[in-house]
């Protein structure tokens, strides 16, 4: 079986009790698997009923950790937990033991990183300027798929494709999203016949939407606006930018970003990685390149706010943060992807057309922001 990760996973460390935005403080649901659970039954008293205590259940039934003042019953004073100095690290459950980094399976293929939603993980993914690079190799590990899903090794090909276009620094960042769209609409014209995406065909023609985009980025406000909001702060933020959208200086803060252009490469590279692979199972690439594109494009108007709310300075960490923000409001939600996918399936504004008019036209908004 294959395994590939980014370059900076291996060198991923919690930092633990030095983490400002502790995830055992973040009001997720947090599931305790069975075996976990199954093991604290069989502590002895009272150890077993000072943890169980700290247990409730979902509404699916599922044994999650009952949450204090929106924190971890057993998070420290020092913001460590409490479980591993008592049991250790083996004995918390494996959302925890996992958490930031993810897994996803795909026929033969396991592919590994850790998610933006942690601050290390934020500086490690959008702070080197280098472009991104995975690594591939062998295992004597199992398949967890073991199916032939023909479609997979097409997008897995074309995703590559998607990565050098993502990557391809001769061109301004705005022209590579729009790229990937069209891209990604000619592999899906390609499903939709029956047939398998070929990742060295030309983008089919498709003609993008005149205008200046400014309702593209206020659909993807409003969109956002709908989603379920964790913490009040990123609720005002997302308020502002609607009310300001218009004023925003996006000419300003496209020569500001220049000096860290990368960034929001690497965000696409992310996105890409962990986002286009899953349409294999729902045969939809180019909505997963809509969602791609969708989610830069709403990191990048956050920064284009927090810049001139800022008097034209924005830090690196505010960046980082502003990116960790979202990936934890709206990329850890189940809910709020499927509210994203839905604006793009019925927003007419949302539309293709209308994304490759933003992104391609000569007066679009978002064009100057990026």
């Amino acid at each position: 079986m294959e395994i590939t990760i980014p370059s900076y996973y291996e060198r991923f460390h919690c930092l633990a009790g030095q983490c400002r935005d502790n995830c055992c403080c973040t009001g997720w649901q947090i599931v305790i698997d069975p075996d976990t659970l199954g093991y604290y039954r069989h502590l002895p008293e009272p150890q077993r009923g000072r943890i169980l205590a700290g247990l409730t259940e979902n509404e699916e039934g599922e044994t999650i950790i009952r949450p204090r003042d929106g924190r971890c019953p057993f998070l420290t004073g020092e913001r460590l937990c409490g479980l591993v100095l008592e049991l250790g690290e083996e004995h918390i459950g494996e959302i925890c033991a996992l958490h930031p980094r993810y897994r996803a399976w795909y026929p033969g293929r396991l592919e590994m990183g850790v998610g933006l939603c942690c601050e290390e993980a934020a500086r490690l993914i959008l702070s080197d300027s280098a472009p991104a690079e995975f690594y591939t190799y062998l295992t004597d590990q199992a398949d967890e798929e073991g199916e032939d899903v023909p479609l997979y090794p097409a997008l897995l090909d074309l995703r590559e494709r998607l990565f050098t276009a993502a990557q391809d620094r001769s061109r301004p960042l705005r022209l590579r999203l729009a790229e990937i769209l069209r891209l990604s609409h000619t592999a899906q014209e390609a499903v939709n016949r029956g047939e398998l995406p070929d990742a060295q065909v030309p983008p089919s023609p498709l003609s993008a939407r005149s205008g200046d985009g400014r309702d593209v980025l206020r659909a993807l406000a409003d969109a956002h606006r709908e989603m379920e909001v964790l913490e009040a702060p990123w609720g005002e933020a997302l308020s502002r930018l609607s009310a300001q959208l218009d004023a925003l200086d996006w000419r300003g803060f496209r020569a500001a970003a220049e000096a860290w252009a990368w960034e929001y490469e690497h965000l696409t590279v992310y996105l890409l990685f962990r986002y286009f692979l899953p349409a294999v199972w729902d045969e939809s690439p180019l909505l997963a390149a809509e969602q791609v594109v969708g989610m830069v494009l709403a990191i990048a108007a956050l920064g284009a706010l927090a810049w001139q709310e800022g008097g034209g300075s924005l830090s690196a960490a505010e960046r980082w943060e502003i990116a960790r923000q979202y990936s934890k409001e709206v990329e850890y939600s189940e809910d709020n992807l499927e509210l994203l996918r839905e604006a793009f399936l019925f927003a007419p504004a949302l539309s293709l057309p209308a994304l490759l008019g933003l992104l391609e036209g000569s007066g679009a908004a978002a064009a100057d922001a990026l």
